[in-house]
């Protein structure tokens, strides 16, 4: 398990190279189960999480991630609730998929965490957090990316800080998932995210074009209820991912899910899981049928127009291995 500070229980030294992580998030039932995936990792530190609005009001996803963390067993995780919304307009909560406490109606299930969230809001504690241990820090943004934009308003300082940036977003050669062309997290504050893709940090983007090759099936499904006689973490990915399957299965025809956020965990921790292309990449704001499509010129010649910064693409997936690792992660 990950543990807040700089040494383990009895008080043993963390490695010296122990990456630090933070995680943003708008916790729905994906980042749940993204961050029991990360509960179960032994080989990195989590410094804090933050919530923003996105699959749920910011009240919902702040007390959703509280509650998975107090199912981990995590009590001492700062978590700092941040934006209500977008930076401009727009952004329409996803109930149909994620149920209406944003937890598959599971959220009264689990138990009742032992702290509350911190007063401090999640731009500033994401600033801090860097500023404390500079070139350290990896941010993992599962959500829409207001938080990290707007921390980056306050400080255009912040990329040199952190260490890199991954985000769960963006539909480049697939097909969207609330629009023909556009992705829920990237749609949902357009602005928010050509900020961060245009920062001078090392970002990996994690879209549906590996994400949608991930998907949880029946069987794997079997083994989670299986487990979940003994554990309360296989029960709670099991009852969650029956929901979430359901939701996919009337919108799509298939009896599986993707596994969006923990995918994008899963390469933070080990990019070996994914092949990443640089590519200049932007974000259209303003289109009738197109705000919030992400646009990767994926041309092989350097043009006078492209981005001074790149970011790193992920287009293919150990889809295989990148499954039987989360679903282990969970019990099943």
């Amino acid at each position: 398990m990950w543990h807040s500070k700089r040494t383990q229980p009895g008080g043993c030294r963390l490695p010296p190279n122990r990456p630090v992580f933070w995680i943003d998030c708008d916790t729905g039932v994906d980042d749940a189960l993204a961050l029991l995936y990360a509960a179960t990792l032994g080989n990195v530190e989590l410094a804090g999480v933050s919530t923003v609005a996105g699959n749920c009001p910011l009240a919902d996803a702040t007390a959703n991630t509280l509650a998975v963390l107090a199912l981990a067993g995590w009590h001492d995780i700062p978590v700092h609730p941040g934006a209500t919304g977008p930076l401009c307009s727009g952004g329409r909560h996803a109930p149909e998929v994620h149920g209406a406490d944003g937890l598959a109606g599971l959220r009264a299930t689990l138990p009742a965490p032992r702290e509350q969230a911190r007063a401090k809001p999640a731009a500033a504690a994401i600033w801090r957090a860097c500023r404390a241990r500079p070139g350290e820090m990896t941010l993992v943004a599962t959500g829409p990316l207001t938080n990290l934009a707007a921390a980056l308003a306050s400080d255009p300082g912040l990329p040199a800080l952190a260490r890199q940036v991954v985000v769960m977003g963006g539909a480049v050669a697939a097909p969207g998932n609330v629009g023909p062309a556009v992705e829920f997290n990237v749609g949902f504050d357009p602005e928010a995210a050509r900020a961060v893709f245009a920062a001078p940090w090392p970002v990996t983007l994690v879209p549906l074009d590996v994400t949608m090759g991930v998907l949880v099936g029946l069987e794997e499904l079997r083994r989670l209820e299986e487990a979940g006689r003994r554990s309360d973490v296989a029960r709670f990915s099991a009852a969650a991912l029956r929901g979430y399957m359901a939701s996919y299965k009337q919108r799509t025809g298939l009896a599986a899910a993707p596994l969006h956020d923990p995918l994008a965990l899963a390469v933070a921790v080990d990019p070996s899981l994914a092949r990443a292309t640089e590519l200049p990449v932007d974000v259209e704001t303003r289109g009738e049928l197109t705000r919030g499509m992400v646009v990767a010129d994926r041309r092989a010649q350097r043009r006078p127009d492209d981005r001074p910064h790149r970011v790193r693409v992920c287009l293919e997936v150990d889809a295989a291995r990148a499954l039987q690792l989360l679903v282990a992660s969970w019990g099943g």
